[in-house]
């Protein structure tokens, strides 16, 4: 699968929705739009947002991947939520009518993500933010694509394997001999792309004086 799969088109997403069930009912269920998220939701939103550079390395995890994550194609590029905001990395949805449909969108991952790990990344991250009670950034409101202050997600490859190597609550839920047997993995896709000559590249600077 091809996260971009020609130039100048939006490329294709392979977005999570993640809600989170106890006895029988939804934890992340709102009673009213104009209210406040419940704790537990406010929680995992924070911890999937706070480790959304380094799980990129899972939502993400080719050379292609960051060809669909640039500014203008409709892709998160910064680390945010915000409620109903489908530019904001993190989208929490709310259903007051319907609570059984309350949950938030991880809008990160690529076609070319692995279902499994990187449902394994998002479920990680919520379920730390859940365990600290941490409380998320503020939601944004409005166009994230235009906030410059917001924190910059992952521009390639090479980043998103700094991100994941910094952040050790991540690994160590993952597994650390998983995390280091994908590092690696990540390591020589990158080594495999930095050792190829693209047709691209012939075609531009081959006839260039």
């Amino acid at each position: 699968f091809l996260a971009k799969t020609a130039a100048g088109e939006e490329g294709s997403s392979g977005h999570i929705h993640l809600s989170c069930w106890r006895d029988g009912k939804n934890a992340f269920r709102v009673a009213d739009r104009a209210g406040s998220l419940p704790p537990v939701f406010s929680a995992a939103i924070a911890g999937v947002v706070e480790h959304l550079p380094a799980a990129s390395l899972l939502l993400n995890p080719t050379i292609n991947s960051y060809k669909r994550l640039v500014p203008g194609w409709f892709a998160p590029v910064n680390a945010s939520w915000g409620i109903e905001n489908r530019s904001a990395a993190v989208r929490a949805i709310v259903h007051p009518e319907h609570p059984e449909l309350c949950r938030l969108e991880c809008r990160r991952p690529g076609a070319d993500a692995n279902p499994y790990l990187a449902l394994a990344a998002v479920v990680a991250s919520a379920t730390d933010g859940i365990r600290r009670q941490a409380s998320p950034p503020p939601a944004v409101e409005g166009d994230a694509y235009a906030r410059a202050d917001l924190p910059e997600l992952p521009g390639s490859l090479e980043s998103a394997i700094r991100a994941f190597d910094a952040d050790r609550v991540l690994r160590d839920a993952l597994d650390e001999r998983f995390s280091e047997y994908y590092v690696t993995s990540r390591a020589w896709e990158l080594k495999a792309w930095r050792e190829t000559v693209s047709e691209w590249e012939r075609e531009r600077y081959g006839r260039t004086v």
